[in-house]
């Protein structure tokens, strides 16, 4: 479970390092957060996939951690 709080954390860290440049660069934190919300909207079958992929890959870890454990 260690190994999600620190995909977590770093997943925090990362939006909030890439609002904070925007919002140092002029631009508010509500259109920083909605120009990722757009981006998201954008995106095609095949990208939503891999992302879906790429978030799935900690728990997939934790779950099979867990499973080898148990044997």
């Amino acid at each position: 479970m260690k190994i999600l709080a620190i995909y977590v954390l770093l997943a925090v860290l990362t939006l909030l390092m890439l609002t904070l440049v925007d919002v140092l660069s002029g631009i508010s934190a509500s259109a920083s957060l909605h120009s990722l919300s757009v981006i998201f909207a954008t995106t095609t079958l095949q990208e939503a996939i891999c992302v879906v992929i790429f978030l799935a890959l900690p728990l997939i870890q934790v779950a099979a951690g867990a499973l080898k454990r148990s044997r």
